[in-house]
């Protein structure tokens, strides 16, 4: 080999270096179109706290359009019920009025009819009493006529009837009706006789007593 062959293939060798090296060189001037896969990664990064921090706010937002809702709720429920109660209060209060009202009534309208009653039986009374005290005392229909006067009083008495006690006692127009007066009216007057009985119905006076009445100081002397 002479030395331009020698010389030639040195020139070719170095050239092949050359392109190969140019070959495995990377392009440092070609960039990519939106950044690198870093820039990539923090974007992404961003948007994704972004939009915690928005759902986060939002969740709060409608936590607090509930708080207010409920407490609407609670404050609404709280005043119907108090409006419930006070209604309720009202008409137990109502009733027991006229539970009383009605009881009193009932009781007055019997209280009348008993009333009424008595006022019919007192004559019957009286002629039984005048029966009594006519009879002779070896009648044989006296003791019987006694047993039944003395248990139909039993029974008015315990409905209420009540005879006044007149004679010996100061005499009080308000229940005693004088027919005959002996003595000095002026002076303070007992009751020295009973013409006919009067009676009490539950401390109200269903009849007077009719009496003779006389100055006290004659009637202690008689």
């Amino acid at each position: 080999m002479n030395e331009k062959q020698l010389q030639h293939g040195q020139d070719t060798g170095q050239v092949r270096e050359g392109a190969n090296s140019e070959e495995a060189k990377p392009d440092t001037t070609k960039a990519e179109p939106n950044g690198g896969p870093g820039d990539l990664e923090r974007e992404t990064g961003s948007e994704t706290a972004q939009c915690g921090k928005a759902e986060a706010e939002g969740d709060a937002c409608r936590c607090r359009e509930e708080a207010e809702r409920f407490e609407h709720l609670q404050q609404q429920w709280e005043q119907e019920r108090a409006d419930l109660v006070n209604r309720m209060l009202r008409l137990k209060a109502d009733f027991d009025n006229y539970k009383r009202r009605s009881e009193a009534q009932v009781e007055t309208i019997r209280a009348a009819a008993n009333q009424n009653l008595l006022v019919e039986l007192l004559p019957v009374i009286d002629n039984f009493e005048r029966a009594i005290a006519a009879a002779e005392d070896d009648s044989p229909y006296l003791a019987g006529v006694k047993m039944i006067f003395d248990q139909l009083m039993n029974c008015l008495y315990k409905e209420g009837l009540t005879p006044i006690d007149a004679v010996g006692k100061p005499f009080d127009p308000n229940i005693h009706e004088a027919v005959s007066i002996e003595g000095d009216p002026g002076q303070d007057l007992v009751v020295i006789g009973e013409i006919q009985k009067g009676y009490l119905y539950k401390d109200r006076l269903l009849r007077a007593s009719m009496v003779k009445v006389a100055p006290e100081q004659q009637h202690e002397e008689e």
